[in-house]
């Protein structure tokens, strides 16, 4: 025997691998490259017409030598971004078309190339993955069979549990 059940359940996924290439043009003499962090992640989703959006925002840190390594300086920046999400959706019945979305950060931003070219200017290479999952309220069939037998059908179970007599019977 199947029923039919609400539930939320999860309705579609999507992957955001994310690349950002960067190029810095620094004032003063730089001699060479120190380190760059990646710090203050912030993400979120929007939603629009079935589309997932991540938007978020992190700070680029970029510490580098000055004047032949007589002294450094750090470089901040706060770059935001905006990404559609490629998803895919699995084809259920559902109650009504609102997403509940869930993002799991796999990747966290960080620094992976990091290059002084011959214009003194830092070239960056910049990714984060992330993974997202929507849930949706779907109506879902179940076996409820226990042991492979029949189940009663619809019609007696009403029969089985509605009183004929109840209007009669609050006299």
């Amino acid at each position: 025997m199947y029923r039919e059940i609400v539930a939320k359940t999860l309705t579609g996924k999507g992957k955001l691998e994310h690349y950002l290439n960067k190029t810095i043009k620094l004032d003063g003499d730089i001699s060479k490259t120190l380190g760059c962090w990646i710090i203050n992640f912030q993400h979120e989703t929007e939603i629009k017409n079935k589309e997932v959006y991540v938007k978020g925002s992190f700070d680029i840190q970029l510490w580098y030598a000055l004047d032949n390594d007589k002294k450094s300086e750090i470089y901040n920046e706060k770059v935001n971004f905006f990404e559609k999400v490629n998803m895919s959706y699995r084809d259920l019945k559902t109650l009504d078309d609102e997403l509940y979305p869930k993002i799991y950060v796999n990747k966290y931003p960080s620094c992976s190339s990091m290059k002084l070219n011959d214009n003194k200017e830092v070239e960056l290479v910049i990714d984060y993955t992330l993974f997202v999952e929507t849930f949706q309220e779907a109506i879902l069939v179940v076996n409820c069979s226990d042991d492979g037998e029949e189940d009663i059908t619809l019609d007696e179970e009403i029969t089985m549990n509605v009183n004929e007599n109840y209007l009669i019977d609050k006299k």
